[in-house]
């Protein structure tokens, strides 16, 4: 009875935990567009949508202004991950993205006139804009000589390190090139956790991200790659559920 008891307890230590780390990535989106509707769903009427494929340019900001953000993600998975959301959206959507730009420029004013020159200079009726952000922390811990977490969750052993954990969350909206206002919004969030020993050794278990735990872990090249592919985790993932948002919105919407 008492061992349930603890592990409720650190069940529910883990989802408060998630919950106010998730507080600390705060939603960016709205701080870069003119105001959404209150439902935040395509319009069932009113809408230059139509039933067919919809054309368009994926714009993707990494936003890092708001003051407990992880760093900037490096240019080279920024990219990564810009390409991996075009290619999800192509997958799931009846949306074609002739390419992905990542403007240095946008600035979070809530102007649409810059989305309105994006989208002239780009020549296309729609653009998706994609804000990638997310808080990181780390603390000192103690971790299991052969790399494996017990099956129950519990931590324990006898290797000095740290554990680094990113909350991320991926914004997504479909913006009306002609007014550059929002049509549709929604978001997904994610987290990944990094373990890695206070002293670099040699070793084939430690640098390691870990995600659910029914999930395999991944394994950095090197120490120096180690919270970039963090980062490159939770992004992913976070990007996964906010298509799979999109996606739910768009097939219960009424396009007219």
């Amino acid at each position: 009875m008492w061992r349930q008891i603890s592990m409720g307890i650190g069940l529910l230590g883990l989802i408060f935990s998630v919950a106010c780390s998730f507080e600390n990535s705060p939603k960016r989106l709205q701080a870069y567009l003119t105001p959404v509707s209150p439902t935040g769903a395509i319009p069932a009427s009113g809408s230059s949508l139509s039933t067919g494929e919809v054309t368009g340019v994926l714009v993707v900001v990494n936003d890092t202004e708001f003051e407990k953000s992880a760093p900037a993600l490096h240019s080279g998975t920024l990219q990564n991950l810009g390409e991996y959301l075009q290619e999800d959206i192509h997958k799931q959507l009846p949306i074609q993205l002739s390419t992905v730009i990542y403007p240095d420029g946008l600035q979070p004013n809530g102007s649409a006139d810059q989305f309105i020159q994006l989208a002239k200079e780009q020549g296309v009726p729609y653009l998706i804009l994609a804000v990638l952000s997310s808080s990181e922390w780390e603390v000192p811990d103690r971790l299991p000589l052969g790399g494996f977490q017990q099956p129950t969750g519990l931590r324990s052993g006898g290797l000095v390190g740290y554990r680094a954990e990113n909350y991320a969350r991926v914004e997504l909206a479909l913006l009306d090139g002609q007014t550059g206002r929002p049509v549709v919004t929604t978001d997904g969030q994610a987290w990944a956790t990094l373990e890695r020993l206070a002293v670099p050794l040699e070793s084939n278990v430690y640098p390691v991200v870990r995600r659910a735990q029914t999930q395999p872990p991944i394994y950095p090249q090197s120490e120096s790659d180690a919270f970039e592919t963090l980062r490159w985790v939770s992004g992913q993932d976070a990007i996964a559920q906010a298509v799979m948002h999109l996606e739910e919105l768009w097939k219960t919407a009424k396009v007219s």
